[in-house]
């Protein structure tokens, strides 16, 4: 899910197109995100005082690791020659993956000592909620866009 998120980041910004599509207001997608999961989640303000803070603190360390993952998949073929630079991007890969899970353990045990896991698992549940329908909202943009504009990238 934390994919999903970087590549929204990520791409919003470089897929709009003036008058088409929005430009990306990161404030406003953090905002809208805080006030999706307190609704969802049934935080009390003071709840939602106590998680927040961890809960962001989280997502901002996960968005750094999913723009190093990001720079390693969209690396250019003549830094890739040979099957062992193939295989230690493949590893490199797997453990900021790996690191990123650790990461959101931790994190969701500190909200978890900071409000009830019952509310911190909630946080979850709507964290990926608030993502999915962003993806379906972002995949569902206006009519007219024309997106052979951006055609996909070769692998």
């Amino acid at each position: 899910m934390t994919f999903i998120i970087a590549t929204l980041l990520w791409a919003m910004p470089t897929m709009a197109q003036e008058n088409k599509r929005p430009r990306f207001n990161l404030e406003e997608f953090k905002s809208q995100l805080e006030a999706y999961i307190t609704q969802k989640a049934e935080l009390t303000q003071t709840e939602a005082e106590k998680a927040f803070p961890l809960f962001m603190e989280m997502k901002a360390k996960q968005f750094e690791l999913m723009k190093k993952i990001q720079k390693l998949r969209h690396r250019e073929k003549e830094q890739l020659e040979s099957e062992s630079d193939y295989q230690d991007a493949l590893t490199k890969i797997g453990e900021l993956n790996i690191e990123n899970a650790k990461i959101e353990a931790n994190y969701y045990k500190k909200i978890s000592k900071a409000i009830s896991a019952k509310k911190a698992y909630r946080i979850k549940k709507a964290d990926d909620a608030f993502h999915r329908e962003a993806l379906q909202r972002f995949n569902n943009g206006p009519k007219d866009y024309e997106k052979d504009k951006h055609p996909k990238r070769k692998l």
